[in-house]
This record gives structure tokens, C-alpha cells and sequence, in this order.
């Protein structure tokens, strides 16, 4: 279970009249049950089709009052519950809907589903101004490498010249060079909170160069051989496994089912199903060596030049609120 509440609540902030934040509770398809192996249509396909619920939070009161609501429906249906930290405003959502439903009139487009245009314009219309913040999606693989991240988050703009500037002011307390510095750094590291997921974490950021932070992860994948981990999967019964294979990992589906081959133990069947463009599963019946597989696995990236992708960073994406 991941439970924000605590955290995202002190992040909450109601300016001005029609201020609100958007919350969502979704069936994400990495939660898919895949009872006996075989995937549930309801946790795939777009985003809309996949929410039970949103929500508006007008104040913090109103926060307080949902929270048990909510987790009861996300625990209920398996769902987690999202929440945009781009503040929203019910004015420029209105205006947002409106706008779309002129452009269908006088084009004659076929109108769309009341629901979905309401969810359309909640998720674009992003009221954040100056407070914009972006998420750096950190799944567990990148967590070895945080230190070295927040390393190069810090050498690029603005951030460099922040710190600076903050090193300048505590060198002018009295503080030597390096003292500066590392009070700087630390302090500008509190502008940047943390939000738990179920398998990482998200950085709350604000804007910053990300062309050039990319390069700097590129050369430091490049010096240490940072290689993907071996794809999600789950165990079904004594000896089936499902790998689930998704984004950078399409292009070696039928790389890492030989690679999976190489690392069985006994006689086993390896199978591959497209579920749609988005995810392709792999599923061996019978035992392997997981140890072996991924040092197979690594050898392969390796060699491929299969290096770990930065990671994603989002510019106005949900964060987790909460997951059973």
C-alpha cells in the first residue's frame, strides 16, 4: 500500500476563486490481475475508459473529507488514485469545454461523450503559472542511481544558477567555499519533495533544461553500463511466469525470449502474445534460473548497446495519491 495523503496535502495551494486540484482513480494496466495468466480488458486502453471516479478539490477541507472515500473505492476495485499537483481552475475548465464544443458545432464533428470532454479539459487545462512543477518518474531501477541523479539535476539550469546564488548568500554568513556549497545544495534540495510509488518514487521539480540533463545521463548510462532490468513479471501457480513487456522493452521481444530460453532449467515452453501496441507478454511454462537470466540478460543489453533510457519526465502528469 502507498498512502500520500500526508505528503501531497501540505502541496495544496488555493489562490484564488475556482481554484482546484483533479484527482482520478484509475485501473493501471501494470495492476492488471491476469487471472490464470490471461489479461482483464478493463485495465487496458485509454486512460478515460480505465477511471471509475474523478475528482475536484476545492479546498483543503474538502481533501480531508474525501480521503477515506477515496481510498475505500481504490481498495474496493483495485484501483490507485491520481492527482494532478498543476493546480486546475473551474473557470478555464469551462471555458476548455466550451471552447471544444464550438470547434464540433461549427465543424460538424461527431460529438463526443459529455464525460470524456469533461476529463479532456480538466487534464489540459493546467493553471499553475510561476508554481509549475514537472515529475521525474523514478521506477525502482533508477533508485541505485538517485545520488548521481540529483548530482546532475544540480549542474543544470536553472538549477545551477540557483544554487549559486544560494551558496552566495550563505557565503556571505560566513560560511567557507565548500560549507556553501553543501548548505546550498541542501537547500535547495527541500524545494524538491518526494512522492512515494509502488515501485519508485516520483521528484517533484520545477522546469529545468532537460536536453542537457539527458545528455549527462546518456554519458554517465554509457561509463557504467547501466543496462534495463529484466521486465516485470509475475508468478502464476508453481511453475508459469508472465514477463510483461512494454515502452523501451518492444524492440527486444524476441532478443529477451532467447535470452529467457537460455536460462531454463528443465523442459519448459516459452510463448509470446501481443496485446496491443503498448505491452507484449512473454510466458514460460516451467522453471528457469533467474539469477542466470539476468546476467544473460545484461550481457545481451550490453552488447546491443541497450542502455537504461532516462527516465520519463513528465510535464503535467498525475502523481500516485494513493494504491492498495
Amino acid at each position: 500500500m502507498v498512502d500520500n495523503f500526508d505528503t501531497i496535502r501540505p502541496l495544496l495551494k488555493f489562490e484564488n476563486p475556482g481554484d482546484c486540484y483533479y484527482v482520478q482513480l484509475l485501473r493501471r494496466q501494470s495492476d492488471d490481475p491476469m487471472t490464470n495468466g490471461k489479461p482483464d480488458p478493463n485495465y487496458h486502453g485509454n486512460m478515460h475508459s480505465r477511471s471509475i471516479k474523478d475528482y475536484f478539490i476545492p479546498s483543503l477541507d474538502y481533501f480531508d473529507q474525501k480521503k477515506d472515500e477515496i481510498k475505500g473505492l481504490c481498495d474496493t476495485f483495485n484501483v490507485r488514485a491520481y492527482i494532478r499537483l498543476n493546480k486546475r481552475n473551474y473557470q478555464q475548465i469551462s471555458f476548455a469545454i466550451m471552447k471544444h464544443i464550438t470547434e464540433q458545432l461549427v465543424s460538424g464533428q461527431t460529438f463526443n461523450s459529455p464525460f470524456s470532454l469533461v476529463a479532456s479539459a480538466a487534464g489540459n487545462c493546467n493553471c499553475a503559472g510561476k508554481d509549475k512543477t514537472w515529475i521525474l518518474d523514478l521506477d525502482e531501477e533508477y533508485l541505485p542511481h538517485k545520488v548521481a541523479i540529483y548530482a546532475m539535476l544540480s549542474h543544470v539550469e536553472p538549477n545551477a544558477t540557483l544554487i549559486h546564488e544560494l551558496g552566495q548568500k550563505w557565503h556571505e554568513a560566513g560560511c567557507d567555499d565548500v560549507e556553501a556549497y553543501e548548505k546550498a545544495v541542501f537547500e535547495w534540495r527541500k524545494t524538491m519533495p518526494e512522492i512515494r510509488t509502488k515501485h519508485g518514487l516520483h521528484i517533484i521539480s520545477k522546469p529545468f533544461n532537460t536536453a542537457a540533463f539527458t545528455n549527462s545521463w546518456m554519458e554517465y548510462v554509457d561509463k557504467n553500463c547501466v543496462t534495463p532490468p529484466v521486465p516485470q513479471n509475475k508468478l502464476f501457480g508453481e511453475n508459469k511466469t508472465v514477463f510483461s513487456l512494454t515502452d523501451k522493452y518492444l524492440k527486444h521481444v524476441e532478443e529477451f525470449a532467447e535470452c529467457l530460453k537460455s536460462s531454463i532449467n528443465t523442459v519448459a515452453g516459452v510463448t509470446i502474445e501481443k496485446l496491443d501496441d503498448n505491452k507484449t507478454i512473454v510466458t514460460i511454462d516451467g522453471a528457469f534460473d533467474s539469477k542466470k537470466l539476468e546476467k544473460i540478460w545484461h550481457d545481451y543489453c550490453v552488447k546491443s548497446s541497450f542502455g537504461i533510457k532516462c527516465f520519463d519526465i513528465h510535464k503535467d502528469n498525475p502523481t500516485i495519491l494513493y494504491v492498495p
